[in-house]
């Protein structure tokens, strides 16, 4: 009896093993660098790929392109950026990757969060969230 539960505790032990998944923050800050490279220079055909296809159901390729005309229209060009905080979140489903992310423009600064989701499927990891705030200098 004893030694079932020990067999049947390893058994678990190993399948749990086999739902986790190596850790995969160089490539997402890989994406990250890859999506403000592209973003600075307006190369929204690289910036596109990078998106779960899923984010551009509830916010449109035209319209998050448009936020960027917006904002470079308030703030002025990119002039660079930096990551000020990441983490990773594991969940039973996959793992997640935040960033905030500070870019400087030419007359302000905008800061983003910026959210990559690795499920335990064979999808690749990609954005699933985008958010921007802006603040212009006095």
């Amino acid at each position: 009896m004893h030694r079932h539960f020990r067999l049947i505790l390893t058994t678990l032990f190993l399948l749990s093993g086999c739902l986790t998944q190596a850790n995969q923050q160089q490539e997402a800050d890989a994406i990250i660098s890859k999506l403000h490279q592209a973003i600075q220079q307006q190369q929204w055909d690289v910036a596109i790929p990078l998106f779960n296809p899923d984010f551009f159901k509830t916010d449109p390729e035209q319209h998050w392109q448009h936020k960027f005309a917006l904002l470079q229209k308030k703030l002025g060009k990119i002039i660079d950026f930096h990551t000020s905080s990441k983490s990773k979140d594991p969940r039973f489903g996959g793992d997640f990757y935040i960033y905030i992310v500070s870019v400087r423009h030419e007359h302000g600064f905008s800061h983003e969060t910026v959210t990559l989701f690795k499920g335990l499927d064979d999808k690749p990891l990609a954005i699933t969230g985008y958010q921007i705030r802006a603040q212009r200098n006095p």
